[in-house]
């Protein structure tokens, strides 16, 4: 007996001391890239002054992702054996979905841009970063059907082998045995927000600063497929209209490329040009400097024409910022959480239509994470099936229902985006009526009722008939009348 407490007692210290030491290397790693930044973001490069809300949820969020294996091994090991079982029971078949979905979106990838990656002269280890800053993208998107698989299948298997019957008969009601797959969804929501928040939407803008760094992408880089996008600013306030050639993906960390910048007076003429091969704009002093170009200087006389060349022209004057001029043509989609709300903030001065899509876009940032912990609402009761019965209708059920919560997600989201409807409610809409039908599933479920999408709609038939009015009896005079 001593023997087997102690083997016990090693197969919980073991992993938790290894979770905890790699959790506190990962933190130590991060805290030093926090100290390193000197409370200056990537966004504060670019001219986004980060609010101290927005960093703290961001900080916040970060440390509690790191910390959480930790957390979790210790309330494994505190958790009962039938909790422990489930447990079990989800997070193999959810590990086998999540590294095939991964692995067949690393194959096609590959498959598409992998001689391109080649004639950029990507290494290995170049490789490595160019799709591992892809990840968080990718996670966000999979998580939900992964979820959905491996509790159909988790649960599918369990009711075939009669073993949730058992633990009904034991006297566990059917919250307290699916209790464990709800906390599986909740941190996978925790992981998606964490990712969302601001890494997930900027994994394009992260992956073409990788592409750009190869050895051979400038020349790459003249692709269609790698083609950066030209960006036309205007600055009214001050007379001034920039046109870039090329604008790099990151921002903080690249020049901007092919850069001519027109002045102009009060009544619109152009009183001096500038042509730069590259600008380059410093956060410390908020001053442009143009490298290797030419500057023109226009007087009254349109013959007389000043010309000379310059290698570097520092100019402090200047309000612009890389992204006021990059803001003009914003996807929001690619888009964090701080750089919506300083968008938002910073431009309060538009119309409310060409805000729409960011302040929906903000909204969904909250909204998209919580979609894993519907899914568990969705796929709990779907998965549990009697002996004979087959578990392929309620796959079919469950998948239904997930490819009905992608389309009322676009659906939601163009209306909002459109103004049809309010931002808040184009962005929840989908989990507050996936959500609704998953609670009217799992009571379905516990009062032993037939859960099909036939059940659902006559579930929903008879309730909308209870609200309706009803119409009065008529006499039997008016009726001869």
């Amino acid at each position: 007996m001593l023997r087997n407490s102690k083997n016990n007692y090693l197969k919980i210290i073991v992993p938790l001391l290894t979770a905890s030491v790699i959790c506190l290397i990962i933190f130590w790693l991060w805290l030093r890239l926090e100290i390193a930044r000197h409370e200056a973001s990537q966004l504060q490069f670019t001219g986004i002054e980060q609010s101290k809300g927005d960093k703290l949820i961001r900080q916040i969020l970060t440390v509690a992702l790191i910390l959480s294996p930790t957390l979790l091994i210790i309330i494994y090991s505190r958790s009962k054996l039938l909790t422990k079982y489930i447990i079990r029971q989800i997070t193999l078949p959810f590990s086998y979905s999540l590294g095939g979905f991964i692995a067949i979106w690393l194959v096609i990838d590959l498959s598409d841009n992998g001689p391109d990656l080649a004639k950029a002269g990507a290494p290995m280890l170049g490789i490595a970063k160019y799709y591992l800053v892809q990840i968080p993208h990718i996670l966000v998107t999979i998580l939900p059907i992964t979820l959905l698989l491996s509790i159909l299948y988790a649960l599918g298997k369990l009711s075939k082998n009669n073993e949730i019957i058992s633990m009904v008969s034991c006297g566990l009601s059917l919250n307290k045995i699916l209790t464990p797959i709800f906390f599986i969804g909740l941190y996978c929501s925790l992981i998606s927000l964490t990712l969302n928040y601001e890494w997930a939407p900027e994994a394009e803008s992260h992956k073409e600063t990788v592409l750009m760094s190869f050895d051979k992408a400038d020349t790459q880089s003249q692709n269609k497929q790698y083609k950066l996008n030209s960006r036309l600013y205007r600055n009214k306030e001050n007379y001034r209209t920039w046109f870039i050639g090329a604008m790099p993906p990151n921002l903080a960390s690249a020049k901007l490329r092919n850069v001519e910048i027109y002045q102009a007076d009060e009544n619109g003429k152009l009183i001096q040009s500038y042509y730069s091969n590259q600008a380059n704009w410093n956060y410390s002093d908020k001053s442009w400097t143009l490298i290797n170009g030419t500057i023109i200087q226009f007087n009254k006389n349109s013959e007389d024409i000043a010309q000379r060349r310059f290698q570097n022209l520092v100019i402090t004057d200047w309000n612009e910022t890389p992204w006021k001029i990059y803001s003009g043509n914003l996807d929001p989609e690619e888009l964090g959480i701080p750089g919506l709300s300083f968008h938002l903030n910073s431009n309060l001065e538009k119309s409310t239509k060409s805000l729409a899509a960011f302040k929906t876009q903000l909204h969904y940032r909250w909204a998209l994470p919580l979609s894993c912990l519907v899914i568990t609402l969705i796929a709990s009761p779907l998965g549990i099936v009697s002996s004979r019965q087959n578990l392929t209708s309620s796959a079919s059920a469950a998948m239904i229902i997930f490819f009905l919560m992608l389309l009322l997600t676009n659906l939601f989201l163009a209306l909002a985006q459109g103004m049809k409807i309010p931002a808040p409610l184009g962005a929840w809409s989908t989990n507050l009526i996936i959500a609704c039908i998953g609670i009217i599933l799992i009571i379905s479920r516990r009062n032993n009722n037939e859960t099909s999408i036939l059940a659902i709609t006559n579930y929903l038939r008879k309730g909308y008939r209870k609200l309706l009015p009803q119409p009065q009896k008529q006499t039997s005079g008016r009726l001869s009348s």
